[in-house]
């Protein structure tokens, strides 16, 4: 994060202590280690640089403690990187890490053209999106 982007103190008190014990504040990195990047130089490179410093923790604990609060209502990327004025990359990177490892849900219904993001609990029976590649192969399944 760069020093226009609002700093998270990793002291402050959050409300991620209000959140179940079972979701603990450990970081989600699905790819071999990494929080993933989508395939361009800018992505790797933020990812890397994310990783490293720790701020990855950081970002995904926010975005947690924000659906938190928001409760059923949740968020899309463009209201998170509103709040925060992260980089789209690294808004959605951190919801698409956490999405696939299902700590948080994205539901089908859209705000402002995004979809809206919420934590399991907040789902309340409404439609969601699967993570990751939507398109399947009628021959042998292969998502692609």
């Amino acid at each position: 994060m760069d020093s226009k982007q609002n700093q998270i103190d990793s002291n402050e008190q959050t409300l991620w202590n209000l959140l179940p014990s079972d979701d603990d504040v450990s970081v989600s990195l699905p790819y071999n280690g990494s929080s993933g990047w989508s395939g361009t130089d800018t992505s790797r490179d933020r990812a890397i640089s994310l990783d490293a410093k720790g701020d990855t923790k950081a970002v995904q604990s926010y975005i947690m403690n924000l659906l938190y609060v928001r409760d059923a209502r949740g968020a899309t990327w463009r209201e998170i990187a509103d709040l925060t004025l992260w980089h789209h990359g690294t808004v959605s990177g951190a919801l698409s890490v956490l999405h696939k490892t299902e700590r948080i849900a994205r539901l089908t219904e859209k705000r402002g053209r995004c979809r809206v993001y919420v934590l399991p609990e907040y789902v309340n029976g409404r439609d969601t999106d699967q993570q990751g590649r939507k398109h399947q192969c009628p021959e042998c399944g292969h998502r692609f």
